[in-house]
């Protein structure tokens, strides 16, 4: 039985690679500023998610142009369709990223990357309201992504537009995300097990409190009780999943890897921000051994992503 394979197969959950990496550049540039380093391995780390991003958008457009029908089966499909959100995800973490480059053109893939995951938010609900096609058992953590994606909007948005606006995004990510995990516990307690490839996306569990403790800050410039308790969070859910690394580790590689990088980046951010704010030793040390884990599995990811495009098992056909 002959395999299809070709570009038009393209995972659009390989734009994960770029919420991954652009996490790891901001967790490495919190950490050179704090210790007033250079940005050498920040910026290394950036350009990889810049050129991650543009390859990425240029295969995409290709298919949407050449494949339209398989990008539209992608964005119907229960799993893949939530893949759709790394891409405004990734345009407003990279945003954040040019911001110190060049403001102006921060502002303009800020604004695209706000717009998108605006439109994603509400496409995703209407379809989850007026199609009543997804059952319990197909909801797994990628759900998160489009939505809950809304928390990260703050992060660059501070520095282009009001206060209100940034709240609005803040606001509807807060609130979906407790929607989520509800349903998330729901799933992972009375549910039968989620399919081995979907097993890594469970670390994207980690990302609403990581991400919107980071957010949190940039927008009441202070560490207060709430800002520990999103925190708190974070880190007894990354205790839980060390807990059970060995399950996760020793499962096949997929694509879905990937899913390991930008939770553990964020909570890596919250850890540095908390550590700049209250100084605490043990905060620095778990953020230096943090920034270190983080490193290590970004060049284990695309090692073990070209082995995948070298043995022809990455732009395979899914069934």
């Amino acid at each position: 039985m002959s395999v299809e394979r070709g570009i038009r197969y393209f995972p659009i959950a390989f734009f994960s690679s770029v919420m991954g990496v652009s996490g790891v550049a901001i967790s490495l540039r919190l950490i050179e500023n704090s210790y007033e380093m250079n940005n050498m391995m920040s910026n290394f780390m950036f350009g990889i998610a810049s050129l991650l991003f543009l390859v990425n958008a240029i295969i995409l457009i290709y298919r949407m142009i050449r494949y339209r029908g398989d990008v539209n089966e992608d964005f119907n499909h229960p799993v893949k369709m939530n893949f759709f959100g790394t891409i405004s995800i990734s345009l407003l973490l990279l945003a954040d990223l040019y911001y110190s480059i060049h403001p102006a053109f921060s502002f303009v893939i800020w604004g695209s990357g706000a717009l998108l995951q605006g439109g994603l938010t509400l496409i995703t609900l209407s379809k989850l309201i007026w199609v009543h096609e997804f059952t319990l058992p197909q909801f797994n953590a990628t759900w998160f992504i489009p939505i809950v994606g809304n928390i990260v909007v703050p992060i660059a948005g501070v520095y282009h537009v009001s206060l209100m606006i940034n709240w609005i995004f803040f606001s509807i990510g807060v609130m979906f995300s407790i929607i989520y995990f509800t349903i998330y516990i729901n799933r992972v307690f009375f549910q039968p097990p989620m399919p081995v490839k979907l097993m890594p996306t469970h670390f994207i569990l980690l990302a609403p409190p990581g991400i919107g403790f980071v957010s949190y800050i940039k927008l009441v410039e202070e560490v207060d009780i709430f800002a520990f308790i999103i925190y708190g969070i974070a880190f007894y859910i990354g205790l839980l999943f060390i807990v059970q690394l060995k399950r996760f580790i020793t499962i096949p590689f997929f694509i879905s890897w990937w899913a390991y990088l930008f939770p553990n980046a964020a909570v890596t951010n919250a850890t540095i921000l908390l550590y700049i704010e209250t100084g605490h030793s043990f905060l620095q040390i778990v953020s230096i051994l943090q920034v270190i884990g983080l490193i290590i599995l970004t060049f284990y990811l695309i090692w073990r992503t070209v082995g995948l495009l070298r043995n022809g098992t990455l732009l395979v056909k899914e069934n």
